[in-house]
Parts: C-alpha cells; sequence; structure tokens
C-alpha cells in the first residue's frame, strides 16, 4: 500500500498561498565576450516556444537563472497555443528552438502529419504525465472495486474497469470519451499505453493520413490543448484525460470534477516525455549556437534536480503570467515531489510523496537516448500510424538521426572541462533497455528487438 499522507485542505491551501510569493522576472545580460570567443553564429535574440506546462521548466530556467546569458545568447521564452502551432513555427523559422512532444520529430521524419527534418539534441524531461478522470466515471470504477473509495488505494491502477463502463455509456446512448493533446504525443501514447494494458482498445489509427484512431475503440480518444483540458472536463465534453501538470492538480484540488487516476510513472517508468527540438537546418548552419544552447540546458536541468528549493523557485517562476500563469501552489504540487490524488467531501486530501513524477537531469533524464524514439516508433506500428511492417534497423536508424546523441555528448563535455557537471552524470550508450518492472503490463522493452517487441503484445494493429 502506497504511503498517504491526510491534510485538511484548506490549511493546506493557507499555508501553500502563503508560502509563494509574486515572482519577479529578470532580463540577464549576455556574455558578450562568451559569444565572441565561441563563434556564436546567431548574432539576434533566440526565440523558443513552450506550451503550459510545468515540464517546459529548462527553457524557463535557462532564461531566468541566467544560463543562456552566460553562454552569450539573448534568449525570448513565447507561449504556444498548442502542439500544432509548435511544429509549424518550428518548421516555418518562427520559433528557432521549442519545447515538444518526443513524438513529434519522430513523426515529421516519417511524414506523419508533416514531413520536416526536426532533431532533439537535448531531453527535458521522463516521466510527469498524469491521467485523470471525471467524478462519475471515478464512482462507476469505485463500484465495481471498493478500495478505490478511500484514501490510499494502491498502484498501478488498471483501467480493465473502463472496458465494462464503456459499454454501459453505450447502452445509454453516450460515449466514453478521454482527451490527449497531439495524436504522436507523449499523452497520447500514454493514454493508449494504459487503457491497452487494461484489455480496453483506445482505436487503431488507418495509416499514418488517419488523425483520428478510432477504428474498433471501446474509449474514443481526441485531441485537446493542455491549459483546456480542465474546462473541457468541467463542461463535460470528456470523461478523461492525459496530460502534463500543472493540470491533473487542478482540476484534482481546485475544481474537483474529476480527479488524478494515475501518473504516467506508474505505467512506464522512466517514459520520454518532452524534448526540446530544433530543426536540423539549424542546428547545421549554426552549430557553436547549437552547443551553447544545450550547455545551458543541460546547466538548467541539473539546476532542477539539485533541490527541493529550486523547485520551489521554479513553481513561482512558472506561476508567471508570461509562463504557465496559474497558482504557484498548484503548480507546486507536483514539482516538489508530491501529487493529490483525490480531495474528500470534508476536505481531506489524499496527498502522496511522488520524487519521481518530474525528473529532468537524474538518471540521465537530459540525456536524449536514441531508445526513446524506437519505443515511440513502435507505438506508432502497435496503433496503426505505422501502417506496415518495417525492419528493426529502420526503427534503430531513424530514431539516430532525430536524437543527436553527438550534440549533447559534445556540450557536456565542454562543461566538464570546465567542472560544471560530472562524469557519472553521463551514461556509457546512447540508448538503454527497460525491464519488465518498469511498465505496467510486465513488457521488458529492448531496443535491438522492436519487432519482437510489438509482437508482445495481444492488443495491437495486425
Amino acid at each position: 500500500m502506497i504511503r498517504t499522507v491526510l491534510l485538511g485542505a484548506a490549511l493546506t491551501a493557507t499555508v501553500a498561498a502563503a508560502d509563494f510569493k509574486a515572482y519577479e522576472r529578470v532580463n540577464p545580460t549576455p556574455n558578450l565576450r562568451k559569444a565572441i570567443a565561441n563563434k556564436l553564429e546567431v548574432k539576434r535574440p533566440l526565440k523558443f516556444g513552450m506550451i503550459k506546462l510545468t515540464d517546459c521548466a529548462p527553457i524557463v530556467v535557462a532564461k531566468e537563472q541566467g544560463f543562456f546569458a552566460d553562454e552569450g545568447i539573448a534568449a525570448e521564452v513565447i507561449v504556444q497555443p498548442n502542439w500544432q502551432a509548435v511544429r509549424d513555427n518550428l518548421i516555418n523559422g518562427d520559433i528557432d528552438g521549442t519545447h515538444m512532444l518526443y513524438g513529434h520529430p519522430m513523426a515529421a521524419a516519417i511524414g506523419i502529419g508533416a514531413q520536416a527534418d526536426i532533431i532533439v539534441p537535448y531531453n527535458m524531461s521522463i516521466n510527469g504525465m498524469g491521467i485523470s478522470v471525471s467524478n462519475e466515471v471515478w464512482n462507476r470504477m469505485a463500484a465495481k472495486d471498493p478500495a478505490l473509495a478511500k484514501p490510499g488505494y494502491p498502484m498501478p491502477l488498471s483501467a480493465a474497469a473502463l472496458k465494462d463502463i464503456a459499454t454501459a455509456y453505450r447502452a445509454e446512448g453516450k460515449t466514453l470519451t478521454m482527451f490527449q493533446t497531439y495524436p504522436a504525443g507523449s499523452h497520447n501514447f500514454n493514454l493508449r499505453y494504459w487503457l491497452g494494458s487494461g484489455g480496453v482498445n483506445p482505436g487503431f489509427y488507418d495509416g499514418p493520413q488517419d488523425a483520428k484512431g478510432v477504428t474498433g475503440a471501446d474509449v474514443v480518444l481526441q485531441v485537446n490543448p493542455p491549459p483546456q483540458m480542465v474546462s473541457a472536463m468541467n463542461q463535460g465534453n470528456c470523461q478523461g484525460f492525459c496530460v502534463g501538470e500543472p493540470w491533473n492538480m487542478k482540476l484534482t484540488i481546485s475544481e474537483k470534477t474529476g480527479r488524478l487516476a494515475i501518473p504516467s510513472h506508474y505505467i512506464f517508468a522512466g517514459s520520454p516525455d518532452k524534448v526540446f527540438c530544433m530543426t536540423r537546418k539549424f542546428a547545421d548552419t549554426n552549430p557553436n549556437t547549437t552547443k551553447a544552447v544545450v550547455r545551458a540546458l543541460i546547466r538548467a536541468g541539473r539546476w532542477l534536480d539539485e533541490s527541493p528549493d529550486n523547485r520551489r523557485k521554479l513553481a513561482t517562476m512558472l506561476a508567471h503570467k508570461d509562463y504557465i500563469g496559474a497558482e504557484a501552489a498548484i503548480i507546486a504540487e507536483s514539482i516538489t515531489g508530491t501529487l493529490v490524488y483525490g480531495v474528500a467531501a470534508d476536505g481531506t486530501l489524499d496527498r502522496r510523496p511522488e520524487p519521481d513524477f518530474n525528473i529532468f537531469y537524474r538518471k540521465y533524464a537530459s540525456f536524449p537516448l536514441t531508445s526513446h524514439g524506437v519505443w515511440c516508433l513502435t507505438q506508432m506500428r502497435r496503433w496503426g500510424m505505422v501502417g506496415e511492417d518495417k525492419p528493426d534497423a529502420w526503427y534503430q536508424e531513424t530514431a539516430a538521426k532525430v536524437f543527436r546523441t553527438d550534440i549533447y555528448r559534445a556540450a557536456f563535455a565542454s562543461l566538464q572541462a570546465e567542472g560544471l557537471v560530472k562524469s557519472d552524470e553521463l551514461p556509457e550508450k546512447d540508448g538503454q533497455s527497460y525491464p519488465a518492472e518498469a511498465f505496467i503490463d510486465r513488457i521488458a522493452f529492448d531496443p535491438a528487438q522492436p519487432n519482437a517487441y510489438i509482437k508482445q503484445f495481444a492488443l495491437r494493429k495486425q
């Protein structure tokens, strides 16, 4: 049983509000000597995109803590409305680099949604997603499993009950609908993996041109931007969603129209989530600038995992209207290592320690593992986005073109020479396997054998 901390909601909110002060933004002066010495090709301010999710943190920290400025970079951080706009603005050159879903560049590499050469020189985070359901769905799940009616229900939570609930919805003339944020995205794959592990069909795609993926679905998945998830639940437009923070916590603590059901690290521990992307053209044309950007991001990720105080400061940064603009206390709930799974009628919180929910640097979290790209492609094939079988080499070669470990390693080596990072913070290999224990369905992943891996799933596109 997971240890649960029970606190009065009103007391917690009062303490949290008192703990956080409004953040005043800073604009560090770029180190021009460093820019000249390192022969940065781009002289103008660089524009970086972000979506209103807490895992944008390395970009914001690199700006606010002066890591970009230390590298001689003047940086602007620009909030984007949705993931498609992120992709299009990067391809069009309206932004120079951006916060992205790890599936974004993989989809672009194989022509799903758009054909483009986008690379990943830095991984922004692992884990960090949550699946929430409406109160009505939760109550139906609890009717099937009385343990869910009490705080501290055990993890991992199975999705199996949703199959019968979806059937009941259809009998009532309704459709059980869950939202995710982008077809070729971490939230879609995480939600599909959870549903599939419980024998619930989230629908198959009929090839790369099918953007809906609803063939044979028990539960219908639809796309919705992250900041609009909570309002969609409030309005009854969905009965569940998968998204990053702070939106699961805002739903659970503030709105109370639904609740967090399961965080992503109980579905796939160490799951890829967000990446930092540039176009291949930008990186090839501006190698020194690209290296400087990655150096700053590595330092930012390291700062994020150094101390709880840094995480608390991050909460106030992200709460600023120029970034996420949500309450600092809600942002801090996940970013400082706890999650609230539910709020009882008397205001008692089911709050639990979850120190691995957001990881930015520990466990090689900032390294762009090629195995992340391979795993992404296996999920695309499993659910039918990739419409035909491919040889193992195709998975590995496609991932290696996108996940640029060489750029990261060069940036890391230069930081190590300055004593700013340590050798044991860099993985020896460019990819890694995951044991069965890392997954909710206990199916181990070996990136060297993607086809054998896919065939282990009973629920897959044939």
